[in-house]
């Protein structure tokens, strides 16, 4: 009996790694191949639209990823802000061991395509909604019964701008200043 191919789950996770470096629009088809080790034709067997097909599963997988990271940090808190701090701690360590050479690859598809893949934009905003969810849910838990699904979208925002500047600074600073300020404003 043949053993089952994992190409579909190395493609995409070797796009979420290139995408991550340099965006959806700066790889190319036949670099993903590559990198993946996988033939054009076991690329379209998986992705027959395409890497647009591709993109909406990448958004999907690392969406899953990070809600697993969220769900991670906040198990282990004893209350929100621990964990909300934690869960940023985490990303600026991982983002400091990448160089500071991978951005969110959500947020880099979704610079590069939401205007024109309507089905990467979709998936974009049922990530966040994820993310959004996950954290109301855990401050529910921690009896925080404040915190809202606003409050959720303005850490997730704050984060993502963050990350930005992480980048150019080539420092993890701004990702804990921001969930510092997140703290410092929010009402809990």
């Amino acid at each position: 009996m043949p053993r089952p191919s994992d190409a579909r789950t190395r493609l995409i996770r070797v796009s979420a790694a290139l995408f991550r470096q340099r965006g959806y629009d700066g790889v190319g088809l036949n670099e993903i191949l590559a990198a993946a080790s996988a033939p054009k034709g076991s690329f379209y067997h998986h992705f027959p639209e395409g890497k647009e097909q591709l993109g909406e599963a990448v958004i999907r997988h690392s969406g899953a990823e990070m809600g697993k990271a969220i769900d991670s940090a906040m198990e282990g808190a004893r209350d929100l802000a621990s964990g909300l701090r934690a869960l940023v701690g985490g990303l600026a360590d991982w983002f400091e061991r990448s160089g500071f050479s991978e951005g969110c690859p959500v947020t880099s598809i979704a610079l590069d395509t939401s205007l024109r893949i309507g089905s990467h934009a979709a998936a974009v905003r049922e990530v966040f909604a994820d993310w959004e969810a996950k954290l109301v849910g855990h401050a529910r838990r921690l009896n925080e019964s404040s915190f809202s699904a606003s409050d959720a979208e303005h850490l997730i925002m704050l984060v993502e701008g963050a990350w930005i500047l992480a980048r150019v600074q080539q420092s993890k600073e701004p990702l804990h200043r921001a969930i510092e300020a997140f703290l410092v404003g929010w009402n809990g």
